[in-house]
């Protein structure tokens, strides 16, 4: 098990340490769970034609459910983190259970809405009248298969929020590689074709659920349980830092179909290269996910063990990480910008869109990374709507703005307006949060 270092008592390089333990394996895991759609994409496309366009129709339903996960994750793993820094290792699985309780009341009346209404559903995504039968049936076993993860989603963030990270990684690890496998398996060796893929999550469910309780019994967490009374800080937690992180998501999936409204109209080499271009984003950006949250972890104890003034120190430390980080990454990408879109795209014509792109937006992820980094540490320290505010504006340019100058200039006219508000993002963001960090915690300055 894990054993994480105490907090950093001075230098900012303690600090940056201590993020850097925590960052690192919650960035593998995070990389699973980018890699494994792609994976598991890949199989369905293999296996059976329809069964890789009903996942793609199903993939809008997929970030509502992602959006309530998310928001669950993290409160839960601040409320884990807090724990940590008053050193009460027996409030961490009540108040994860007082959690559950929330998620599974919202979780069903979501999953039951889309099963009742997956009908209507298909008739909006116009789905062909020879495959909405299957499209129904499949959304609906897939709703109940989603389930599975939200016990999951739970006891990994308490192990991440405590200190356990690697072990919260290694559920998530565990629960992937079963998932793939078993795609892969049913959906070549039996003809189950797309009904392959719920059986596959509900699989990947159990096996990180058993994973992940089996790392809580070896802890200490476990061992101090209290009983699992209702606790009313679930829902202070689940208000305050899930809320917002849950309308973040849901901005960001709702923009997703901006930007591609955008690029529509061009053809479908520059949609394709524009894909591919966000799906090497979304990896480049995982880092700073992962910064992140140990930052805000880390800040969290902080709070918790009452020691504001190291909370300034700490934020800094991260943000100096992510700045190394992305300093290499931006470099990395936009440099072999013209082998890079070659090895994704495949097609020339394709490759030839995601190099325009890159060569306009590439360097500008060095700035994007940051403000990431940024809005997720303020989104887990109580900022939440702070960090939805700075989400929407952003968004909101890209879609409008871009949509604009992309009919004026051409594409390049969109490519250039999400450069811009990259480069120009992160000034603000740094300085809005720096100011909400020293008003939250006026006893740092001392």
């Amino acid at each position: 098990m894990t054993q994480v270092a105490r907090p950093p008592e001075s230098a900012p390089w303690g600090g940056r340490q201590e993020i850097a333990r925590l960052a690192f394996p919650i960035f593998y895991g995070e990389v699973v769970g980018v890699v494994t759609p792609l994976i598991i994409l890949a199989i369905m496309g293999r296996v059976d034609e329809e069964a890789l366009y009903l996942r793609s129709l199903y993939m809008p339903l997929a970030f509502l459910f992602i959006a309530m996960q998310m928001g669950l994750d993290i409160s839960n793993q601040v409320a884990a983190a807090l724990s940590r820094g008053r050193r009460r290792p027996q409030d961490v699985l009540p108040t994860a259970a007082s959690m559950a309780v929330v998620g599974v009341a919202l979780w069903g009346v979501v999953a039951l809405a889309v099963i009742a209404g997956a009908p209507w559903i298909a008739s909006l995504l116009e789905v062909p009248p020879g495959s909405t039968a299957d499209f129904v049936s499949f959304v609906r076993w897939i709703c109940c298969a989603n389930v599975l993860w939200l016990p999951v989603s739970l006891c990994a963030s308490s192990l991440r929020g405590y200190g356990h990270a690697r072990s919260a990684a290694g559920a998530v690890l565990l629960g992937a590689g079963v998932e793939i496998a078993t795609a892969a398996v049913l959906g070549f060796g039996t003809g189950l074709g797309m009904y392959a893929l719920p059986i596959a999550m509900a699989a990947g469910g159990v096996a990180a659920l058993s994973y992940a309780v089996l790392a809580l019994a070896r802890t200490d967490v476990w061992r101090a349980r209290e009983t699992l009374s209702w606790r009313p800080e679930a829902l202070t937690h689940l208000a305050a830092v899930g809320g917002p992180i849950t309308m973040s998501f849901l901005v960001i999936a709702v923009s997703n179909f901006g930007l591609m409204w955008v690029v529509a109209p061009f053809g479908p080499d520059v949609v394709s290269g524009f894909s591919v271009a966000v799906a090497l984003e979304t990896l480049i950006l995982v880092p700073s996910t992962a910064i992140g949250s140990a930052t805000a972890i880390t800040m969290n104890r902080l709070r918790g063990a009452d020691r504001p003034d190291l909370v300034l120190p700490v934020m800094k430390a991260g943000m100096g990480l992510a700045w190394l980080t992305y300093s290499v990454l931006a470099l990395a990408v936009w440099l072999p910008r013209a082998p890079l879109a070659s090895l994704m795209a495949g097609a020339p014509d394709v490759a030839a869109q995601t190099e325009l792109f890159l060569g306009i937006v590439g360097l500008t992820y060095g700035c994007m990374g940051i403000t990431v980094t940024i809005i997720v540490t303020i989104e887990q320290i109580g900022g939440g709507f702070l960090a939805l505010l700075l989400n929407i504006p952003y968004f909101l340019g890209s879609v409008v703005v871009g949509a604009v100058l992309a009919r004026v200039v051409g594409v390049q006219g969109f490519y250039w307006t999400l450069a811009v508000l990259n480069a120009a993002g992160v000034s603000v963001v740094l300085l809005l949060a720096h100011r909400f960090v020293r008003r939250r915690f006026p006893e740092g300055e001392r």
